[in-house]
């Protein structure tokens, strides 16, 4: 009994252990940061997002469908081929009406399907690398307040130093002292919206939560080469926007209806009136969505025209900013400005910092936002 109890007990140890040994390949730790371009972190986001099987599952959907009206349209031609010789048909009014509309509409579904599928990667891509764009925002915003922290922290120095050999007042260094605590604070605060960033992609390209990423992008301005022409843009909207192909092909369905209609019924029945006004509807439908697709359009245009114009402008005073910074730090070190004087230079360079680096992330997303309007409409 004894011998039994020291095998389970024995059989007990070596569970735990096994339980908790670290999980992954060999020499790779669990809490080692995924390192992420945006390129790679669409691809994640596209492989493991489960909407993109549920599109693909429409078209399969609408394929089959489409198989299905056609072979029950091939079986009824063979029986109408049998039926010639009697003289008798099966294929009247409504037979035609239905298998028309039917097969128009069999085809648009398959069409507005396969476009859904790409709407679905399209809208998923531009999740991900809006996503993207705002982590290295904030990641961003944490370097500048770091940077922040530690010119605090030397005006702090210089406030000591100065205040030992008698070119400093007392207040001077308690003022330094709250620059730093209100530095340290903005620091944190930078660092917990670094982290919600990161949150919110990590959730897009669903991968574990605590799992710690790098994101190895610059944040950076890069002029286009080439002038974005609106016209181009407009017109390229017109043929590949979801929503306006959506509305064209239910334009056609109901020009297909009317017009089939209007052989067996006259203008004064009811069902003449009924399809005339679908149609009036469809049509209306048409353009009020190709308008409202030019507006999206322009508006993304004009953003992104204006996106560009201040980031060339706060570089340069971005460049003053740092020089009046280091002007003003060897002016009081030698004890020839007020340490508000220092304050002020330091906080302007902070500032034009925070500046630039949201202009930058507002010119990528109104690039983003402009290379995506063309096809789907975008809400931001």
């Amino acid at each position: 009994m004894k011998r039994l109890k020291g095998i389970i007990a024995l059989a007990t140890i070596l569970a735990i252990s096994t339980f908790c040994l670290p999980s992954g390949a060999p020499g790779e730790s669990p809490k080692e940061p995924l390192k992420l371009t945006l390129k790679e972190a669409v691809e994640i986001a596209l492989r493991e997002n489960p909407a993109i099987g549920v599109s693909e599952l429409a078209v399969q959907k609408a394929e089959l469908k489409r198989e299905q009206l056609r072979y029950r349209e091939k079986k009824v031609d063979e029986k109408e081929e049998e039926l010639k010789q009697y003289g008798m048909s099966i294929k009247d009014f409504d037979y035609e009406y239905q298998m028309e509309l039917g097969k128009k509409a069999a085809d648009m579904e398959l069409k507005l399907a396969v476009l859904g599928l790409e709407a679905a990667k399209r809208n998923i891509r531009f999740a991900v690398e809006a996503a993207y764009y705002a982590a290295l925002s904030a990641r961003d915003k944490v370097q500048i307040a770091k940077d922040s922290f530690e010119r605090a922290k030397e005006m702090e120095r210089i406030a000591n130093a100065l205040y030992k050999n008698g070119s400093a007042t007392k207040k001077d260094v308690l003022d330094a002292q709250v620059k730093v605590a209100t530095q340290e604070a903005e620091l944190k605060k930078a660092q917990v919206d670094m982290e919600k960033a990161y949150i919110d992609l990590k959730k897009l390209i669903r991968i574990d939560m605590a799992r710690p990423i790098e994101l190895t992008e610059a944040s950076e301005f890069k002029a286009v080469e080439k002038e974005v022409s609106l016209e181009e843009l407009l017109e390229k909207a017109r043929g590949n926007r979801i929503d306006l192909v959506q509305a064209k092909e239910q334009l056609e369905l109901a020009r297909l209806d009317f017009d089939m209609t209007k052989k067996v019924y006259p203008e004064n029945t009811f069902q003449y009136k009924e399809k005339e006004y679908a149609l009036k509807q469809a049509e209306l439908n048409y353009k009020d969505v190709e308008s409202k697709i030019e507006q999206e359009v322009r508006k993304a245009y004009l953003d992104y025209t204006a996106a560009s114009f201040n980031i060339p402008i706060l570089e340069k005073s971005l460049e003053m900013a740092e020089e009046s910074y280091r002007i003003a730090k060897l002016s009081y070190e030698a004890g020839l400005i007020r340490s508000v004087d220092l304050f002020q230079a330091q906080e302007a360079v902070k500032q034009v910092r925070q500046q630039k680096a949201a202009a930058i992330y507002g010119y990528n997303l109104a690039a983003l936002s402009l290379d995506n309007v063309i096809y789907m409409s975008i809400s931001r």
